[in-house]
């Protein structure tokens, strides 16, 4: 990983400001756009739009793709992969994508049960040797292939925080018995199958269970069954020196590099990608746009159709694909979020239109949504829906750029004159003070809760927070009074119940 030998020197940050507001740094394109001029219209868009929401979202990079009709049509990098070196996002510039991992890890559990190695309603009891679920109240023969994919099965542990580049990876078995950074265990906590409830543990299962049928470490068995049999030769669920290689250097929400994590929890959230190679995979999700194969394909159409249905007790999730409706249309993919890494994949099975968007950044969805937004209105032949920013991310910048009274300025001229553009709700200054917060700029934070208890005079968490903020400061007067206001307006709120018994 590039991060222990790079840092972003303020004349690098510099530059990539100054970059990203002269105009895009573009990498290559793939695809063909020439024959399709509402394509061009729209990628025209994107080479205007995606500069701006980098620069105001910290972002140092990102790469994006289009697909119509069931294939690629366009792609390109915008911005850094590591921005001391100035190295370009390409094509080829590998991201992690966080839980889009489970999506992928999904198409390589059914290819077992259509080999009829598995099967989705047997409990996966069944399946384990080198571990088991451990006891509980509820029905453990519930847990099966099915419930898993589907976050059905009534498990814990919805997501892992991975492990520093230098640490030692526990074993699968480890991870599920809480060696898993912070989290926990896996457990059945409710009975399965009666509601829908994220469990990243469950895609741990799920990889154990993968590996127990083939006698092969998963990582091995997607390279050689999923990933290329797709064409995927770059992507990995190992970090691999191919990867090390390759891949972008991840930054955090001020921009700053990190080190990306690792994961034992492979399945969940450790697939390494390029935008290149993802191209294929979303051409793979909308398998009724292509030919017969050439050769047996790797899922059929039938399965493939089963995956992106809502499953039992889960209507916005099939197996292994998240499920919305926007405008009409239905759309199926996944979105992604690691530190230093967010992604989105998105992709209409009635129309083959897909969307693929990978950045280095723990800011990263503040980039995607907006983009997302504009292509979603975009295949709606309108404006259906605003397309609006975190008014968080962009002040960010500013108090970090030109000091807290500027971005406050900022605040009340983007109310003024774009309130339709930006998310001006109250927990977006809230959120902004607690970053503030844990960076230690004290009086900063204490502002942004002040303009946050302005604009919501009336709402209890404002007060708990200015009160969070002055207590941090040592003004106990003032934390009192804002705590004993926040209590006023909601007799419920246990935080400043607490802070006040002290």
């Amino acid at each position: 990983m590039k991060w222990k030998a790079r840092s972003a020197t303020p004349m690098a940050m510099a530059l990539l400001a100054s970059t990203l507001v002269a105009g895009p740094l573009l990498s290559q394109t793939f695809g063909v756009v020439s024959d399709d001029p509402e394509l061009q219209l729209f990628v025209q868009r994107v080479d205007s739009l995606l500069p701006e929401l980098l620069h105001e979202f910290l972002t140092p990079g990102a790469a994006v793709a289009l697909l119509r009709d069931g294939h690629a049509a366009w792609g390109r990098g915008y911005g850094f992969a590591d921005v001391a070196t100035l190295d370009a996002v390409t094509p080829q510039t590998v991201f992690n994508i966080g839980a889009i991992s489970k999506t992928v890890a999904a198409w390589g559990v059914m290819k077992l049960v259509e080999e009829d190695r598995l099967e989705l309603d047997v409990s996966v009891e069944t399946y384990l040797t080198r571990w088991h679920l451990p006891p509980s109240d509820f029905d453990k023969d519930g847990v099966n292939i099915r419930r898993l994919l589907s976050h059905t099965a009534g498990l814990s542990l919805p997501g892992y925080p991975g492990f520093f580049p230098n640490e030692q990876l526990p074993t699968l078995e480890q991870s599920l018995s809480g060696a898993t950074n912070g989290p926990g265990s896996v457990q059945l906590i409710m009975d399965p199958g009666n509601q829908w409830r994220y469990s990243g543990g469950g895609f741990t299962i799920a990889q154990l269970v993968v590996e127990e049928a083939t006698g092969q470490r998963f990582a091995d068995y997607m390279r050689k069954e999923v990933l290329v049999p797709l064409g995927m030769t770059s992507s990995d669920y190992d970090w691999s020196s191919k990867i090390e290689e390759n891949a972008a250097t991840p930054y955090n929400g001020v921009g700053e590099p990190i080190p990306g994590p690792r994961f034992t929890a492979a399945a969940a959230a450790g697939l390494e990608t390029s935008l290149e190679d993802f191209v294929r995979f979303a051409e793979a999700s909308l398998p009724h746009y292509k030919g017969p194969c050439d050769a047996p394909c790797l899922l059929s159409p039938e399965t493939v159709d089963l995956m992106q249905s809502p499953a039992p007790a889960s209507p916005n999730y099939g197996l292994g694909y998240s499920i919305g409706q926007q405008n009409g249309m239905t759309f199926v993919g996944h979105g992604g979020a690691n530190q230093g890494w967010m992604a989105q994949f998105l992709v209409v099975p009635q129309t083959g239109d897909g969307i693929i968007v990978m950045t280095n950044s723990s800011n990263g969805n503040q980039v995607h949504g907006p983009l997302v937004c504009a292509w979603q209105n975009w295949l709606a032949g309108g404006e259906p829906q605003p397309c609006r920013r975190n008014i968080s991310g962009s002040l960010l910048r500013v108090v970090l750029d030109d000091g807290v009274d500027a971005a406050i300025e900022r605040y009340h001229f983007l109310r003024r004159t774009a309130y339709e553009g930006y998310d001006f709700g109250e927990f977006q200054l809230n959120s902004l003070g607690y970053q503030l917060l844990a960076r230690l700029r004290i009086d900063d934070a204490i502002e942004i809760f002040r303009l946050n208890v302005w604009a919501y005079p009336d709402a209890w968490n404002t007060y708990d927070s200015l009160g969070e903020g002055y207590y941090a400061a040592g003004l106990i007067e003032l934390a009192v009074a804002n705590y004993e206001r926040s209590l006023k307006l909601n007799p419920e709120n246990e935080n400043s119940y607490e802070m006040l018994s002290r």
